[in-house]
């Protein structure tokens, strides 16, 4: 059986970082983003499911922030004196639809912070959902 979290560990050990045209900078691929997919906010670990989708997910998301051009929705807040900044890219890429997000803190670099499908609701039920298999 395959270990989600050690792939998962020696994919952002290889990528270390990608280029992004959208925000003409260096997104960066570090313990803070491999840490949120992993990890709950209260440091409790995410469903092996979760993280299985997490990894299967992370090439697309690569491909998503090397390709596109701009960003979806720009976002931040404050806590504790310190500003978090985030933007979110959506595409469909190899016939999935994800949602990458990338954070900053303060003035820091800005990193890799999740990838997750991104399913849509309409009148005839939910498209790009979890029981799609997402090996395709």
């Amino acid at each position: 059986m395959i270990d989600y979290k050690l792939e998962i560990k020696s994919f952002f050990n290889k990528i270390k970082q990608v280029k992004s045209p959208a925000l003409a900078e260096i997104v960066y691929f570090n313990a803070k983003g491999m840490n949120h997919l992993l990890y709950k906010k209260n440091r409790n670990s995410r469903s092996k499911d979760r993280i299985k989708t997490n990894f299967i997910l992370l090439p697309r998301a690569i491909q998503l922030l090397e390709k596109s051009t701009f960003w979806q929705e720009e976002s931040y807040y404050v806590r504790d004196g310190d500003r978090y900044f985030f933007w979110a890219f959506e595409a469909v890429i190899d016939g999935r639809r994800i949602k990458v997000i990338v954070r900053q803190v303060n003035s820091g670099k800005k990193h890799f912070w999740s990838v997750i499908p991104a399913w849509r609701k309409n009148r005839y039920g939910i498209l790009n959902a979890k029981s799609m298999d997402l090996e395709k």
